[in-house]
């Protein structure tokens, strides 16, 4: 299953490489510089659809603060997350769909931009099988003498 941890990690990780803007989390309420983003991971409910299947999700929020806000520069933003986050978004081993991405302005003048990026997913709940797994298989064919004169035995 995936970990809350795991999508903060890789959502920072696209951001930062997409952006080159400094991350931060939400613990941090002052002191930080501008231009930067604040990125926070909201989750679905985590809802069971079969015993071995779940249907999950999660929402991302991408708060984009600028020393003076400017719209145009917060509109090209919007395009930068956009094709950043493209059509999959990957987290370690999993590729998952891109649902909706909206954004809106926030803060007491409503002039910080945030952004949404939806996801949805199913998750398979059935525990990975405990042991190790074999290497090599020997496989040896005997066959019967019967066969092999073309006399096959029915069994009746």
């Amino acid at each position: 299953m995936l970990s809350q941890a795991e999508i903060k990690i890789a959502a920072n990780e696209l951001l930062r490489e997409a952006t080159g803007l400094k991350i931060y989390g939400k613990e941090v309420t002052e002191g930080y510089d501008a231009p930067s983003l604040f990125v926070e991971i909201v989750p679905k409910p985590f809802l069971r659809e079969t015993r071995n299947f779940a249907k999950s999700g999660f929402t991302i929020k991408i708060t984009f603060f600028q020393e003076t806000p400017e719209e145009l520069e917060q509109l090209r933003f919007v395009d930068t997350v956009k094709e950043a986050f493209g059509m999959v978004f990957a987290v370690q081993d999993r590729r998952l769909a891109v649902g909706e991405l909206t954004y809106d302005y926030v803060g007491q003048k409503e002039d910080i931009l945030q952004i949404s990026v939806e996801f949805d997913f199913y998750e398979n709940t059935t525990p990975e099988p405990e042991g190790e797994i074999a290497k090599e298989l020997d496989f040896n064919l005997i066959k019967n003498k019967e066969e092999e004169h073309g006399t096959e035995s029915t069994g009746n």
